[in-house]
């Protein structure tokens, strides 16, 4: 069956109090298998959207009419076209934002959106079916089939700054996507407790109040002058919220608590961004911080019950733009604090700085500080100088009749005095005290990231060079003196993007480098290399000449590993740090490529097989050997140390059993066969593979694999040859056997060029044959047994018995036939002293003397 459905278009309908469109397409219609495809690209994009919105905090910004659908654009500045090919352009509707009509074109239809005005509005969005807008018409009051024929079974409608995409899936069914139209668009909250970082999963809004019990008319405290019965409710401590997306404004949000009973708490809500201190076990993205106050409704006599039921108080869910984001789990607790048998005078110890004691506080400079005070102990409270004179000289400013004052940069490490002026809750002024406020000595930067450096650790050891920049350079003269009166330290954060959570020094010591081999300076050579050491960064002139930081030593760590490190060079005063720079370094070890080159000569033409040719010696164990400074050279500057490479021959299976066929040995880079590579027939069984490790500096975590390689061992006299000579020139060999089926094949001799007779070559060696010949230590121990080299004689003419041995003139033939002319082949067999046996062939001719 060939199923037809409508592709996907945009419809965007608004609420009343807003303006929106819509997009209808006209006489859409293709088969489903043109755009199955078409269909997987629009997954990908909405996948995409999603993506944004909930991890990045993007929102829709523009919904566009386009050729086969629409276009989406997005806050971060990219678009998305979702459309089906072919398709047409839809048309634009809007509507009204007071009367809710719909207008397409600019022409107005007579059909509505919504019925009513303000709160009695209500909802009449369009809808598609059987491939028709139905539209609300306001005469007949009922949803009636329009002439506007649908582009396709997908739609999306925009309220309440939500977008609401419905769009069918490759098997046709719907999908809903829900994205925001702007930041204020909130898609989820949850409160955050400042002190812990935790979640909060049922707040508490701590109401505290009073009733004045006479008239205070001098006091003249940011709330105001006091009469007698008047209801004083306390600075209330705000409750902190996350919402998401992160980037979501509620400052102009339409706040409230609600019940779940449809009851709102006779409260005003606001919400200003957070700015205060929170624990890093929370992010601070998207922290808001919410006041509430009780409204005009709320009087002395109304309060202990305006927000309680019959036995318990009311429990709220907190709505924004008309949506509720939380669970029916919050209070307001009215407590009475003017009657309260636990109320006490407020006291120097009750005011702090995020939360914290001023006596183990201190505040930063060059911005305004807010001072907080116990709400159960105080109705209003505002600061005064303890002494104008201090004040001036430090640059500090009381903000009105405050909590807060603001300070220069002449504040710095700074101590000074204010008192603090408050009322209680019956209304009456209390006693003045005096609090004492610390400065913090230079500014605290947010973390100061530097470029990242990459490093590759070698032999030759070379610094790692942290370019600051103007990180130093660029400090007044008063923060950089602050600074340099601090000792910086250097710290390992992270590895590989974990943080470092326990034993620290553990960490410190993966670094190529100790903390304490940090140097710094203040300009480089013309080859990248340290030039000016600033000895002494306890004092701000040199403080300030700083651009580099150099870790530097003759050698690595003990400890060092390869990974991207991140480290913080911090200067800290006490517990407050006063500066921090952030210096990525990501550590490599070099590819073995990096430290060797193979030599060409003795590998195969793709590389992959050493051809391990083993040199002769009177040695046995000698004769085994092959050195690997042969195979491999050094590249020039690498610092490649041949003592740090260590190889591994790989067992070979023999008779099922994993065999050690090869040995290494790093001291004179030596790679030995052993016994058992070789057959009982003296062959070599196979190639043996090999693979190693390179430790720079010898160190075991900077280590560098050497990718598998085959080694064929081979006999020194693996390329030999016999030449017969005949006066000077190599020549045909022609033997002649007399009637008793002997001949000799004469050893050669003779001056250069006028050579005749038998000679062996291997390995660019020579030796006349004969009994007297060694070559390569191999020789034989009896002249009259051949265990080393052995020759017979083969052909259709050789008689079974034929022999072929050794004698003192060369090789001496008996039990031949005595016949003319015949062709025979001479062969030779050696076993060199590593064991392996080779074989060479000569063809010769037979002939009568």
């Amino acid at each position: 069956m060939n199923k037809k459905f409508l592709s996907a278009i945009l419809f965007g309908a608004l609420m009343v109090s807003s303006t929106g469109t819509f997009v209808s397409c006209k006489d859409y219609d293709d088969d489903i298998d043109e755009i199955n495809k078409e269909l997987t690209d629009l997954k990908s994009k909405l996948s995409d959207l999603e993506s944004k919105v909930n991890a990045g905090g993007a929102y829709v910004t523009k919904i566009e009419s386009v050729d086969g659908g629409f276009k989406v654009s997005v806050s971060d500045g990219t678009s998305y076209n979702l459309t089906v090919a072919s398709a047409a352009a839809g048309s634009k509707v809007v509507i009204d934002d007071k009367t809710g009509e719909i207008s397409i074109d600019d022409k107005a239809t007579g059909w509505f959106a919504t019925t009513g005005e303000g709160e009695e509005a209500v909802d009449m969005t369009p809808y598609v079916k059987d491939g028709y807008w139905y539209l609300y018409d306001k005469t007949a009051k009922e949803f009636v089939k329009s002439e506007y024929k649908a582009a396709g079974n997908a739609y999306a409608v925009v309220a309440n700054g939500i977008c609401t995409l419905n769009i069918p899936d490759a098997d046709g069914k719907m999908q809903t996507i829900q994205l925001p139209t702007t930041s204020a668009a909130i898609t989820g909250v949850q409160f955050i407790d400042v002190t812990s970082g935790d979640v909060e999963t049922d707040p508490a809004y701590a109401l505290n109040y009073g009733v004045a019990t006479k008239d205070n008319a001098k006091w003249d405290g940011p709330k105001g002058a006091i009469t007698k019965d008047q209801l004083l409710v306390g600075t209330i401590e705000p409750l902190t919220l996350q919402v998401y997306p992160s980037s979501a404004d509620l400052s102009n949000a339409d706040i409230k608590l609600v019940g779940s009973d449809g009851t709102v708490a006779p409260v005003k809500v606001t919400a200003t961004p957070f700015e205060g201190v929170i624990t890093k076990a929370a992010s601070a993205n998207g922290l808001w911080n919410l006041n509430i106050r009780p409204d005009e409704t709320v009087t002395d006599k109304t309060i202990a019950d305006a927000f309680k039921a019959e036995t318990d108080n009311y429990a709220y869910a907190l709505q924004i733009n008309g949506n509720i984001l939380t669970g029916y789990a919050s209070e307001v607790t009215p407590t009475d604090q003017a009657s309260s048998a636990t109320a006490t005078s407020l006291q120097a110890d009750d005011v702090k700085y995020n939360t914290e004691e001023l006596s183990s506080a201190k505040v930063p400079f060059g911005e305004t500080v807010t001072l907080e005070f116990d709400g159960t102990k105080a109705y209003d409270a505002y600061l005064t100088p303890k002494s104008a004179s201090e004040l001036e000289l430090a640059g500090v400013t009381i903000d009105g009749k405050t909590m807060s004052f603001t300070s220069t940069e002449k504040a710095a490490g700074k101590t000074v005095e204010f008192t603090v002026n408050f009322v209680n809750f019956k209304g009456e002024t209390g006693t003045a005290f005096d609090i004492t406020v610390n400065f913090e000595g230079a500014t605290v930067d947010p973390e100061a990231p530097v470029a990242a450096v990459k490093y590759t650790a070698t032999d030759g050891v070379k610094p790692i060079i942290i370019d600051l920049g103007t990180t130093f350079t660029s400090l007044s003269a008063q923060t950089a003196t602050a600074l340099a009166a601090v000792t910086p330290t250097w710290n390992v954060i992270s590895i590989d993007g974990k943080a470092v959570t326990a034993d620290q020094s553990t960490a410190n010591g993966k670094f190529a480098f100790a903390m304490t081999q940090v140097k710094y300076y203040s300009d480089l050579n013309a080859d990248g290399t340290p030039k000016t050491e600033v000895t002494d960064i306890d004092n701000a002139d040199n403080l300030k000449k700083v651009k580099y930081a150099v870790f530097a030593n003759t050698d690595y760590q003990t400890t060092a590993a390869p990974g991207a490190y991140v480290l913080n060079m911090t200067f800290v005063d006490g517990e407050n740090e006063l500066k921090k720079v952030v210096a990525p370094v990501t550590i490599s070890v070099p590819t073995f490529t990096d430290l060797f080159t193979k030599v060409t000569s003795v590998w195969n033409a793709d590389k992959t097989v050493l051809n391990a040719l083993l040199v002769g010696s009177t040695s046995a164990d000698v004769a085994k050997q092959y050195v690997m400074t042969n195979a491999f050279k050094s590249v020039e500057n690498s610092g490649a140390d041949w003592d740090n490479l260590t190889l591994t021959p790989k067992q070979m299976s023999i008779s099922g059993t994993p065999t050690k066929v090869a040995t290494y040995t790093v001291s004179g880079s030596i790679l030995a066969m052993a016994d058992a590579l070789l057959d009982d027939n003296g062959a070599v069984r196979g190639n043996v593979t090999v693979d190693g490790t390179y430790l720079v500096k010898g160190k075991a975590s900077l280590k560098v694999e050497v990718p598998a390689f085959a080694v064929n061992f081979m006999s020194p006299f693996n390329d030999a040859v016999l030449n017969f000579y005949k006066g000077g020139k190599v020549a045909d060999l022609n033997v002649a056997i007399a009637s008793d089926g002997k001949g000799t094949i004469a050893k050669v001799a003779g001056d250069a060029g006028k050579e005749a007779g038998l000679q062996l070559v291997a390995s660019s060696e020579k030796v006349a044959v004969s009994n007297a010949m060694e070559l390569f230590g191999v020789k034989n121990t009896n002249i009259n047994t051949d265990d080393k080299f052995t020759f017979v004689v083969k052909g259709e003419g050789v008689p079974a018995g034929a022999k072929a041995k050794l004698s003192a003139d060369g090789i001496a033939l008996e039990g031949m036939t005595y016949a003319p002319n015949y062709s025979a082949t001479l062969e030779m067999t050696v076993e060199a002293l590593n064991g392996i046996k080779t074989t060479i062939t000569l063809p010769m001719t037979i002939n009568k003397p």
